[in-house]
């Protein structure tokens, strides 16, 4: 007997053919990275956390530990140049990166957290909750963010890092609540909320799984706003001598920078090199909000060429028109 052909037949997909799985980019991630402005700050903010998570990698040089002569400018054996004592001020930027980032995520998480849990109850609640979150909040809107941090940690014996993340994120929440309240308020009658509450859900299930996702762009954008404050305040702390000394983190280098004065010696690239590195991380932050923007705000993207006057969008936003 003829053998029976195997062969399936044209248009017929073979079943044990495995499928090939294209990867999906999520819409937002493509926005952001069709945004030049945006896309630029996103490379920036990744090779500044790459080269702070690779430090080790990096230089076999221990910011901690004296491997050269002291008050040496930037040469090849070291790049950035060498601190009054011998320290590697490169291996000192790039390890002391880890420290600055972890403590301005940690107090933006907390901040972000504080703000949306109470924008939203404020909003939802209404009545007599909602007087004393405003109370609380405008208290906080008042008294200036960087003395009220410099207060409460001249009256802690030490602030190390976890607690200096603490302080700024218990009082960088006031202004992202307000404006979370007033965006909530605006949402509060959609038919969504109506539905949720006429069938009974609970008020943890409507803030945070109705209201909240309905907000993310904002959400997106203040973490932006208090991550920029958080780097910022903890430079700041570490810079006046509040911070422990015997940490490496970029505030921490300016202050050994100013106690050691390097300026009136000369020495411009101990002061120099930490504070590009937090005007780097702040710039990358900046960058990237004018991308949030576009996703919150559909009729900012243009489909079209566009030449971006750089110098004008930086110096004034969107949201000051």
């Amino acid at each position: 007997m003829g053998e029976v052909s195997q062969t399936a037949p044209a248009g017929v997909t073979s079943m044990s053919a495995p499928r090939r799985r294209r990867l999906v980019v999520p819409e937002s991630v493509r926005l952001l990275m069709q945004n030049r402005m945006s896309a630029f700050g996103i490379v920036l903010l990744g090779a500044i956390v790459t080269v702070t998570v690779l430090a080790p990698w990096l230089t076999s040089q221990s910011p901690s530990v004296p491997n050269s002569l002291p008050g040496q400018p930037p040469s090849w054996t070291d790049p950035l140049g060498t601190t009054d004592q011998g320290f590697s001020v490169f291996s000192q930027v790039i390890h002391g990166g880890r420290i600055s980032l972890v403590v301005a995520v940690t107090a933006t998480l907390i901040a972000m957290v504080i703000a949306i849990t109470l924008g939203l109850l404020a909003a939802y609640s209404g009545g007599i909750v909602d007087d004393a979150i405003n109370l609380v909040t405008n208290i906080f809107l008042v008294i200036p963010t960087l003395p009220l941090v410099i207060v409460i940690s001249s009256f802690l014996s030490q602030t190390g890092p976890w607690i200096m993340a603490l302080i700024i994120g218990f009082t960088s929440w006031a202004i992202e609540a307000r404006i979370l309240r007033g965006q909530a308020l605006s949402l509060q009658g959609r038919d969504f909320i109506q539905a949720a509450k006429v069938t009974g859900e609970s008020t943890f299930r409507i803030i945070f799984f109705e209201l909240m996702p309905n907000m993310l762009s904002r959400i997106a954008a203040g973490f932006a706003f208090v991550f920029i404050q958080a780097v910022f305040y903890e430079a700041a702390l570490e810079f006046l001598g509040f911070g422990d000394a015997n940490k490496i983190s970029w505030g921490t280098t300016l202050f050994w920078a100013t106690n050691n004065s390097t300026l009136l010696q000369g020495e411009w690239w101990h002061f120099l090199f930490p504070g590009l590195a937090i005007s780097l991380t702040i710039l990358a932050i900046v960058f990237i909000n004018y991308g949030i923007d576009e996703l919150g705000d559909p009729r900012l993207r243009q489909t079209g060429p566009r030449k971006p006057n750089v110098l004008k969008r930086v110096f004034w936003p969107r949201s000051a028109t």
